[in-house]
């Protein structure tokens, strides 16, 4: 599993080599154990045999896309004891993503959109550097003004519909880099144009399928993990569930593991195998679809917990 300290030495910019190997370490063993095919590599080749360079560039798509789809705004949320599972779960998430899109055929996803936008800048315009940041600019642009925001500058442009019968999204994300640079007139941040780009890219036409869809959390959803619940809360009693309910599920105010032994008389050693134990027990039982799902098993837990605790 994911290490807690290197999850948040990533959040906060600070991530070391070592923290970023363990981090690509824990992918590589996720691949491993649940056998994903190698096309979930959006740019993957014909070879369907995983090397090192493969849960690299898996790890930056990854990296990618919890940024891309705003993953880690709440993430601040989620307590510490939680930071690794919820973690895997995003992983999940994504890998489900890219199976559904690849098994679907149609359509062009937000990492391929990227990928083509990187490609043409390359091809077709001169990069220039600003403040470290790398900028192109339309052949017609009549100022010199540096851009990165562009959703004003997209607000009003035509769409380009994508149909089944599209197969070559090339030359669209081509045409759209055009119509998006005349408009904006000036330097416009790479970054910001697979954003816009896929924006104006008209995909109603194609069924798609809703790959993260919101987790109802209700009755019904509560008695899909009865089984698993019950697995993990076998010999758990009132005063273990009271002490995973404070030290796990706590909305505020981190409480210690001294504080527990005192407050339970307990030796701070026996209380933390007990959690160490605990967590490793649903990690080992229960694996969710994604973080969505994870979240509601979590609630789930959460509730049995507190009704065992009284």
């Amino acid at each position: 599993m994911f290490k807690e300290e290197y999850i948040l030495d990533l959040l906060s910019g600070r991530l070391t080599q070592k923290g970023y190997t363990s981090i690509v370490g824990s992918i590589a063993t996720m691949v491993r154990r649940y056998q994903w095919q190698k096309n979930i590599i959006v740019s993957s080749n014909n070879d369907s045999n995983w090397n090192e360079d493969d849960y690299l560039e898996l790890s930056q798509q990854f990296f990618e896309w919890i940024i891309s789809n705003e993953k880690l705004k709440y993430i601040d949320k989620v307590p510490y004891e939680y930071l690794s599972y919820y973690f895997t779960q995003m992983l999940v998430s994504f890998v489900s993503n890219r199976i559904k899109e690849e098994q679907q055929k149609t359509g062009i996803s937000f990492q391929k959109c990227k990928e083509l936008v990187n490609a043409i800048c390359k091809e077709d315009y001169t990069i220039t550097s600003n403040l470290g940041q790398d900028y192109i600019i339309g052949e017609y642009a009549s100022n010199d003004k540096w851009i990165s925001d562009l959703a004003e500058t997209i607000r009003y442009m035509a769409h380009y519909p994508i149909t089944e019968n599209t197969k070559q999204f090339k030359p669209i994300v081509k045409l759209a880099i055009e119509d998006i640079l005349m408009s904006a007139d000036g330097y416009v941040l790479i970054d910001s144009l697979a954003n816009a780009v896929f924006s104006l890219l008209d995909q109603i036409s194609i069924s798609s399928v809703d790959t993260e869809q919101e987790v109802v959390f209700d009755n019904q959803q509560e008695s899909k993990y009865d089984s698993e619940i019950k697995e993990i809360l076998q010999g758990v009693s009132p005063v273990d569930s009271r002490i995973y309910l404070e030290y796990i599920f706590q909305d505020s105010g981190k409480v210690s593991l001294s504080e527990l032994s005192d407050k339970y008389n307990i030796p701070k050693s026996t209380i933390h195998n007990k959690i160490d134990e605990f967590k490793k027990k649903i990690f080992a039982t229960y694996m969710p679809d994604n973080e969505d799902d994870g979240v509601a098993f979590l609630k789930s837990l959460a509730n049995s917990l507190d009704d065992l605790s009284k």
